[in-house]
């Protein structure tokens, strides 16, 4: 004798076999990032608070804008007490004197949060004012401390303006005074 297969479970086979092909895709999903999750935490270093699209504003005596800082994330990991910024972008205003941009893909911030470790694609660009043009420094690395209005590299850097287009390997800066310090292998070129 033939088993006779119902016109109704003919009908909802496929759709209970998906079904359950789908609930057991589900828990094997969930089971891979339960386990990559633990990884992390074994290793320690997992992001106990996360922000995104940070805007930050330090305000001077006079109660204006003196420093600004944004960034699309920032992440703080308790293990080592770090903090990592994505995308930031740094703003240092000072009156009389061309606001200055700083960027980066990545930065790493100290304990105390003094020190800002710009990492990848840093541009450090200081805006035209008082007859001066548009100025543009590019590196791979840049250690500033806005408090202190310095900052500091040891790698290779441009500094390009409408006059001039200059490569050294290591450069210090100081914010208030507007010295930039060119540490060796300097070579350029100027154009009146």
């Amino acid at each position: 004798m033939i088993p006779v297969i119902s016109d109704f479970a003919r009908k909802w086979f496929p759709i209970l076999f998906l079904s359950l092909l789908a609930a057991l895709s589900y828990w094997l999903e969930n089971k891979v990032r339960l386990s990559e999750l633990s990884e992390e935490s074994k290793s320690g270093h997992v992001p106990d608070v996360i922000v995104e699209n940070l805007s930050a504003t330090k305000l001077g005596m006079d109660g204006k804008p003196h420093q600004s800082l944004l960034a699309k994330e920032l992440l703080h990991y308790s293990d080592d007490n770090s903090t990592r910024l994505e995308e930031p972008h740094l703003l240092l205003v000072a009156p009389g004197k061309a606001d200055v941009h700083v960027y980066s893909s990545w930065a790493q911030l100290s304990d105390n949060g003094e020190d800002i470790y710009l990492h990848d694609k840093v541009r450090l660009k200081r805006d035209a004012s008082g007859g001066r043009s548009q100025m543009d420094v590019t590196t791979d690395y840049l250690h500033m401390n806005p408090n202190k209005h310095v900052g500091e590299t040891d790698r290779p850097v441009r500094i390009k303006d409408a006059n001039m287009d200059i490569h050294a390997v290591g450069m210090a800066f100081n914010d208030e005074t507007r010295v930039v310090t060119l540490l060796s292998h300097v070579r350029g070129s100027y154009e009146k």
